[in-house]
């Protein structure tokens, strides 16, 4: 990708059509965030190229040519536009995660013997050598470095690579039909119990385990598609609904075949698989986006949705008997689950490992899993992992992402901008909350989604900064 793909150049108003020359510019760096998106999305997490490990996916590898190519062009001056706040919350950021891995290097790793789940029966406490745990930790800490640097040069390349709003409308486009492929994989899995991406099938890229399997609950199909767990594709199409509902609200397709095929199927089809994982965690983060977008909406749209829910909740009861009814359970019975209780049992054990190395923390992707417990709270691993730093450091980048979809919506220039800066803060509310309920960083497309939807907001910020600044004097006299 040419350096001009991403170079400072006037912003174009959203009435007007970037020219020619314009467009040709901005290809590139665009045409690499759809191929991107398609890699993550479609390809199974599970496969990977076997000498990286369980972070060699092919979209985390070009995520890496992404960052080492931000890198060599904003060194070379070929990326000459100034830093947005979500620049520097992600500077931070990985600066906490390098700072994290070196204390770690230096004082070493330790587990203490009761750091294991009475009821886990994935794994065993079995003996582990000093050499050994510090070898799988500098291994965990390296796959680490890998999964990070690819989802920051991601958001990194949105940010300065989107130079326009057709550009942006056309990522968001592709990331919501791609997220409609998943769903509708999804869809299939759960009347079918058959999962298709165990099917898929790429040259050079080995499995890390078994693709595709289903799982269930109450009897119920769980779906996951294309990601590692029923979590994950809950997860990842909660937070892309807001962007698919923006887009219905906002069509650019003409003519009624194509609007319904290319806008409205995508958005029904993400509503409809959400659902069928049957994931509290997922059901929270749902709730949440939808609770940001209901304060946002004007009182028309509001009145809409509190009139069609009941209707399409009866409608679904009948068509996928059982579902509704399981979720409910999720919740009425969740002080006896054990999924639940385990959340709440790691608090106590856990700490006593972030006491260690209670300010820098002991280095990213070091609390492994087969050494230590499964821990369903990313935030409460960055605490470990990253320190109170790190931690701080986290929820900074969540809190600027948000505060700079909202600042578009309170102050673009047109009402469809306005409410992609209301749609963007519910994906990212709703991804924040998620947080709480399972380790999001040790999904690659929930990590993922995470840093485009981040990314996403600073370009926003940008284009809707751009756009309101005034034009410089001229010197002509």
């Amino acid at each position: 990708m040419s350096g001009t793909a991403v170079a400072s150049a006037p912003a174009v108003p959203a009435e007007r059509a970037p020219t020619p020359a314009r467009r040709g510019a901005a290809l590139p760096a665009v045409s690499l965030l759809v191929l991107y998106l398609a890699l993550l999305l479609l390809i199974p997490s599970e496969l990977v190229l076997a000498e990286v490990g369980s972070a060699g996916t092919p979209a985390n590898l070009l995520g890496l040519a992404f960052l080492l190519w931000w890198v060599c062009a904003r060194l070379g001056g070929q990326v000459s536009a100034g830093l947005t706040p979500m620049h520097l919350a992600l500077g931070v950021l990985v600066l906490c995660v390098l700072l994290a891995l070196v204390n770690g290097l230096a004082h070493g790793w330790t587990r203490p013997v009761d750091i294991r789940q009475d009821f886990d029966e994935v794994w065993t406490l079995l003996p582990v050598t000093e050499t050994e745990l510090f070898d799988k930790s500098v291994l965990g800490a390296m796959r680490g470095l890998i999964a990070l640097g690819s989802w920051v040069g991601v958001a990194l390349l949105i940010i300065d690579g989107i130079r326009s709003w057709p550009d942006l409308d056309r990522v968001i486009d592709v990331l919501v039909g791609l997220c409609a492929v998943v769903a509708a994989l999804g869809i299939y899995q759960y009347f079918t119990g058959d999962n298709l991406a165990r099917h898929v099938q790429v040259p050079g890229l080995s499995p890390t385990y078994d693709v595709g399997v289903s799982i269930s609950r109450s009897v119920l199909n769980r779906v996951s598609a294309t990601t590692t767990h029923p979590i994950e594709f809950c997860v990842v199409l909660t937070t892309v609904l807001p962007l698919a509902l923006h887009r219905a609200f906002h069509p650019r397709r003409t003519g009624t075949v194509r609007r319904v095929l290319t806008v409205y199927l995508p958005a029904a089809l993400i509503a409809l698989a959400i659902p069928m994982a049957v994931s509290r965690s997922g059901i929270v983060a749902l709730g949440t986006a939808m609770l940001v977008l209901f304060v946002g909406w004007p009182a028309n749209r509001r009145l809409w949705l509190l009139v069609l829910a009941p209707p399409a909740a009866v409608l679904m009861r009948s068509a996928l008997p059982g579902l509704l009814g399981t979720i409910r359970s999720l919740f009425t019975q969740s002080l006896t689950d054990p999924s639940v209780t385990a959340r709440t049992d790691d608090y106590g054990t856990t700490l006593a490992l972030y006491s260690e190395h209670a300010i820098l923390g002991r280095g990213a992707f070091t609390f492994i899993p087969q050494y230590y417990r499964v821990l369903d709270n990313q935030l409460l691993l960055n605490l470990i992992e990253l320190g109170i730093l790190g931690l701080t450091a986290t929820l900074g980048v969540f809190a600027t992402g948000y505060y700079l979809a909202r600042h578009a919506k309170r102050h673009a220039d047109s009402e469809e901008h306005r409410h992609l800066g209301l749609a963007l803060s519910a994906a990212i509310a709703a991804m924040f909350i998620a947080y709480f309920t399972f380790d999001a960083w040790g999904f690659a497309k929930t990590g993922a989604v995470t840093f485009v939807l981040l990314g996403l907001a600073g370009a926003l910020y940008r284009l809707e900064h751009t756009a309101r600044a005034p034009e410089p004097a001229s010197t002509d006299r």
